[in-house]
């Protein structure tokens, strides 16, 4: 997504980018990986993801996948937290991952400079190489694709989330745990994806339009996954207030059940992330709680899983079989695409950039916020 004043507001820009991931996918994970080799050489005791906003949400869908490939414990922290708190405690030599597409977001920036003075390896995952984010770090992996206009991040999360899959398997080769062999295979599984993009876009196109235009704008609409997941289910949230200025709720699929279900039944929506794996289980149940109270039950699964799929009033399908670690490659996307129906049927305006005014104290509150000092105070 381009960030600067002068851009044009248009639904076409978001729905081409949800597109152009199908090609992107296919071609860019080997080149990142090849770039990942050259650039990181040592293991770390520690590996932290930070970023603000999609970048934060794409470290949470890939953390459990560091561990997993690597061995190497890792956290996905928000941009602040990691740069006004976590940093002081962090192992000296730990890699500090920056992910920010613009590479100008003030606090993800923060983060790399307290990193290097921390005695720790910053090393930004960016769109721009020259970007002020790129400078600050001492190794930048910068992701390509051919820009496609201001409007919602999708392409640019994917950019993100699969240069994240990509340092992991770095960091798995790095560590011992991942020989060539497996690399290559996870390597290749990611690539293999793009079909499963197409055949995604392809099966929710119908479901998500009609979803979409059908819900009123004070419709609640509620998101919630699991494990790699639960990054997604804030993704979607965010898609949804990118687009819509309505706050749709972003939540971890057993918090729902302490917290949103409370606020569920007739007029509202729920959409559960349901890949096949570790919390299948408990989101069947969490289904099976939002037909018991009268709200809309939403499933994103495999069509074939019959035992989720008969617990929805709503299907948007992810064909294919999909390691969970994986799967918030496709499963993102058919919460980009009903937002994005949602939105362009109500004639709204992304982000609700009409207002000048909304645009420049947006601005002005990522990228132009005072960096801090590590005692609190502001340079």
């Amino acid at each position: 997504m381009r960030i600067d004043r002068n851009v044009e507001l248009k639904w076409e820009n978001m729905y081409r980018g949800i597109h152009a991931q199908i090609a992107w996918l296919s071609q860019a994970p080997e080149e990142l990986l090849t770039r990942a080799r050259q650039m990181l050489t040592a293991v770390p005791p520690r590996i932290y993801l930070v970023g603000c906003g999609d970048s934060h949400y794409a470290g949470l869908a890939t953390r459990l996948t560091f561990e997993r490939w690597s061995g190497i414990p890792t956290e996905a922290l928000e941009s602040l937290e990691f740069s006004r708190y976590i940093v002081d405690y962090a192992p000296a030599g730990s890699w500090v991952v920056c992910v920010s597409n613009s590479g100008r977001v003030a606090r993800t920036r923060e983060c790399a400079m307290f990193a290097r003075q921390h005695g720790l390896f910053p090393v930004a995952v960016t769109f721009d190489p020259d970007s002020p984010l790129a400078q600050l770090c001492d190794a930048t992996l910068t992701y390509r694709y051919t820009d496609v206009g201001f409007g919602p991040g999708t392409l640019s999360y994917l950019a993100s989330l699969v240069s994240l899959y990509v340092i992991a398997l770095r960091a798995g080769e790095l560590s011992g745990k991942l020989d060539q062999v497996a690399s290559q295979h996870w390597l290749t599984a990611i690539q293999q994806q793009s079909a499963t993009l197409e055949a995604t876009i392809d099966a929710c196109e119908a479901p998500t339009a009609a979803l979409g235009k059908q819900c009123a704008m004070q419709t609640p609409i509620q998101i919630i996954g699991a494990g790699p997941n639960y990054g997604t289910a804030l993704f979607g949230m965010a898609k949804f207030i990118e687009a819509a200025r309505i706050s749709a709720v972003g939540q971890e699929l057993e918090e729902w059940a302490h917290e949103q279900y409370f606020c569920t039944g007739p007029g509202t929506v729920t959409i559960v992330l349901a890949p096949r794996g570790a919390s299948s289980s408990r989101a069947r149940e969490q289904l099976q709680a939002v037909r018991d109270m009268r709200g809309l039950a939403v499933t994103i699964c495999s069509p074939d899983d019959i035992e989720t799929t008969t617990l929805a009033d709503i299907i948007f399908p992810v064909p294919g079989s999909i390691d969970e670690i994986l799967t918030p490659i496709a499963y993102c996307v058919p919460l980009e695409l009903f937002a994005y129906y949602f939105a362009s049927s109500k004639e709204l305006t992304m982000l609700g950039f009409d207002d000048s005014s909304r645009m420049e104290v947006n601005f002005r509150q990522i990228f132009s916020s005072q960096i801090g000092t590590t005692d609190g105070a502001s340079i």
